[in-house]
């Protein structure tokens, strides 16, 4: 399974539940998602001058109803996927992702993710390797990320086994989104630079982007 689809099978799992009910406060879920288009361009130019930065396509969306309406109804999450393979534990580091999240912090969004996904065929003690190097950089710096590293145990179903936050020895999509969607409702656990106006504006456009009522 590669990177793109992973993330394809687990929009169509994220979908497929919400359908099903299974997500309460889930509203909406997009994926490799690009802020590049003209559309966005247009309206970003309406509040400051120049272009986007050039990589602005998010892996995933998550768009969930906030009862504390901390800024209004809307919950909007971001999620950066860095999938790693047998072939690919040789070439990429363990802050994969990193630099992508706290990039994307300043175009508004309330929630921050880093998943780490790991193939069925890597070990584990180079998982936890991964995992608590990753965990220890951003536990440190008290970054607001919610670091998930997980193992694919069934690829058709996407079970997994979890090495953080927590060990947990098997469980699907929706404990793992539910799990994302409890943390991001601690208003400490988001992104902080929303205290700033100018990104709050930003949190606008992405708002009208996404189609989410003011």
């Amino acid at each position: 399974m590669s990177e793109r689809k992973f993330i394809n099978k687990l929009y169509e799992l994220i979908l497929k539940e919400k359908e099903l009910g299974k997500y309460g406060w889930l509203r909406g879920v997009y994926k490799n998602k690009n802020l590049s288009t003209k559309e966005f361009q247009d309206i970003w130019s309406e509040w400051w001058k120049g272009r986007l930065p050039p990589r602005t396509e998010v892996d995933m969306i998550l768009i969930f109803e906030d009862p504390m309406e901390v800024l209004d109804k809307a919950l909007i999450g971001r999620i950066e996927i860095e999938y790693f393979s047998t072939k690919d534990i040789t070439k990429k580091n363990f802050y994969e992702g990193l630099q992508q999240v706290l990039a994307f912090s300043i175009f508004g969004f309330d929630g921050l993710c880093l998943w780490h996904m790991f193939s069925p065929e890597i070990e584990e003690n180079v998982i936890v390797n991964y995992a608590n190097t990753m965990g220890e950089l951003i536990s440190g710096f008290k970054l607001p990320i919610f670091y998930l590293a997980t193992k694919i145990l069934d690829e058709k179903e996407l079970r997994m086994k979890c090495f953080k936050p927590s060990q947990i020895e098997e469980e699907g999509v929706e404990y793992f989104i539910d799990w994302l969607n409890r943390y991001w409702m601690n208003e400490e656990n988001r992104n902080p630079r929303l205290k700033d106006s100018e990104i709050r504006n930003r949190r606008k456009i992405l708002k009208m982007l996404l189609k989410i009522p003011v």
